[in-house]
């Protein structure tokens, strides 16, 4: 099974080692993200995640609706 490098910061799959691999780096062309710290995943466990970060921010977003809603009626 094939692994990708995927940033941690980002979750962008467009990952690069830093001069050629020679500080053991890793360099996020999306983020700017650079360090030895990568996510090594299967295509499906990165739908996975990207699938729940979708969810959890649908439910922060529907929180803070409610929140501000709460707000309006006090």
């Amino acid at each position: 099974m094939k692994k990708i490098l995927v940033c941690p910061v980002c979750k962008s799959k467009d990952i690069t080692l830093d001069t050629g691999g020679i500080t053991g780096k890793y360099v996020c062309k999306n983020c700017g993200y650079i360090g030895s710290v990568v996510l090594e995943l299967t295509e499906g466990e990165y739908r996975e995640l990207l699938e729940a970060e979708k969810l959890e921010k649908e439910a922060e977003r529907k929180l803070r609706s409610k929140s501000k809603m709460e707000e309006f009626r006090d």
